[in-house]
């Protein structure tokens, strides 16, 4: 997948995200190497690090939650593969 078609579903997906949780952010990170490099999302005012998520072996997404909510955390990661694995 080209880097505009995954930074094009990350948005749609960050969208959604932040209708149903406000005060969840995401970020778009490359992957290089063990390195997670930030490309797009929130970046202001992040809240504390909940968990990362692969999308491929080049690209995933960092999730950012003051709750520890793991239902919340579990519905995010089921909209985000909606997003990159052809639901949407």
């Amino acid at each position: 997948m080209k880097k505009g078609e995954v930074i094009k579903r990350f948005e749609a997906f960050q969208k959604e995200i932040k209708q149903k949780f406000p005060d969840v952010n995401v970020a778009l990170c490359e992957l290089l190497g063990r390195r997670w490099s930030f490309l797009c999302g929130s970046s202001m005012e992040l809240s504390p690090f909940v968990k990362r998520i692969k999308i491929n072996e080049r690209y995933g997404v960092s999730i950012f939650d003051d709750s520890i909510d793991e239902s919340k955390s579990e519905e995010i990661v089921r909209i985000l593969k909606g997003y990159f694995d052809g639901d949407k």
